[in-house]
């Protein structure tokens, strides 16, 4: 999709939902080849590291185009499901988990075992850009709002299907939430912001978030088009 039909989904994502920060576009990267030409490396062009979910803040709050590799990562949770970090027997086993955010060694591994992960190797990174400024075809959008806001797009997805929308709560690594189960499921997933996107994201308290796979997006924007002559927009700024 060129830039200017992206623009022109942009405009309507805020027309409908009065978004306070930019839609976020991910991109999943096989080759640094794909990396928008003016994309921000943190080590290379801040000498820093970020988390996944301080690049989706920084995109969605300042407009910047972020590309983020093995190197870029302060995160090895982040960057195993990414998979650009090798998955080992301490980590799967749950030892990450215990104590912090599990009793045992067995709930850690059952917490470790649920989370959406990309293959090892397949990708070197991941982009992400507001998408007005968007020049790549996304794989997955990411929008924070306040309840009402992410209570219309779930609403949007369920114009045409009906049923329900299911989501996955774990309490941390949301940015696998975010990113990579709409890009496993080919469904979207409504996000309780993690601790991790507390503290390095800067989640505010009156935060959620929605992501859906690219390929749902006409079928979003006509939810949304749809939902409002019921419920006009104003009421969800």
């Amino acid at each position: 999709m060129k830039s200017n039909a992206l623009i022109e989904y942009d405009e309507k994502l805020n027309r409908y939902l009065r978004l306070n920060t930019f839609p976020v576009a991910v991109k999943f990267l096989t080759t640094w080849e794909d990396a928008p030409e003016r994309a921000k490396r943190p080590q290379r062009d801040m000498r820093n590291r970020f988390t996944t979910c301080q690049a989706i803040s920084m995109c969605r709050r300042f407009g910047w185009v972020i590309a983020l590799g093995r190197e870029d990562s302060s995160c090895v949770l982040g960057a195993m499901a990414l998979g650009l970090e090798k998955r080992l027997p301490q980590y799967s086993e749950g030892n990450l988990c215990v104590d912090l955010y599990t009793r045992n060694l067995e709930a850690g591994r059952l917490s470790e075992e649920s989370v959406p992960k990309l293959p090892q190797g397949k990708y070197v990174g991941v982009a992400v850009a507001p998408l007005n400024r968007t020049d790549f075809e996304p794989d997955v959008i990411v929008i924070y709002g306040n309840s009402a806001q992410i209570m219309r797009l779930g609403q949007a997805y369920l114009w045409s299907r009906g049923g329900v929308l299911q989501s996955d709560f774990r309490g941390r690594i949301d940015c696998a939430d975010l990113a990579i189960a709409p890009l496993l499921s080919g469904e979207p997933q409504m996000i309780v912001p993690c601790t991790g996107d507390r503290i390095f994201g800067q989640v505010q308290d009156h935060e959620v978030a929605f992501s859906f796979p690219f390929s749902l997006a006409d079928e979003i924007v006509e939810g949304l088009a749809a939902g409002e002559r019921e419920l006009p927009s104003t009421a969800f700024s």
